[in-house]
């Protein structure tokens, strides 16, 4: 399983570093503030018309299994961790 989170905080890249020690699964990181991370952020998210950060595609095999986005007033980070422990078990 992999997933490509795109972030433009801090703090949630703290939230990343759990998810990484915790879950077995590849995490491609975008940073909003970087000028290539940008590019690379408008061109994922455009694709699924997302517009706030973070915002994560979580897939398997090339095929999206899952999206989070925060427009919905939730942050898609959290909705990642709560995703991967409920499919643990």
């Amino acid at each position: 399983m992999e997933a490509i989170i795109v972030y433009d905080d801090k703090k949630d890249r703290e939230l990343l570093n759990l998810v990484d020690s915790k879950f077995p699964i590849f995490i491609e990181y975008i940073d909003f503030n970087t000028v290539e991370g940008r590019k690379e952020a408008y061109r994922v998210k455009s694709y699924w018309g997302a517009r706030k950060n973070p915002f994560v595609v979580v897939q398997e095999e090339e095929k999206i299994i899952k999206v989070f986005y925060t427009e919905n007033g939730k942050n898609a980070i959290q909705q990642l961790i709560n995703y991967l422990n409920e499919s643990k078990n």
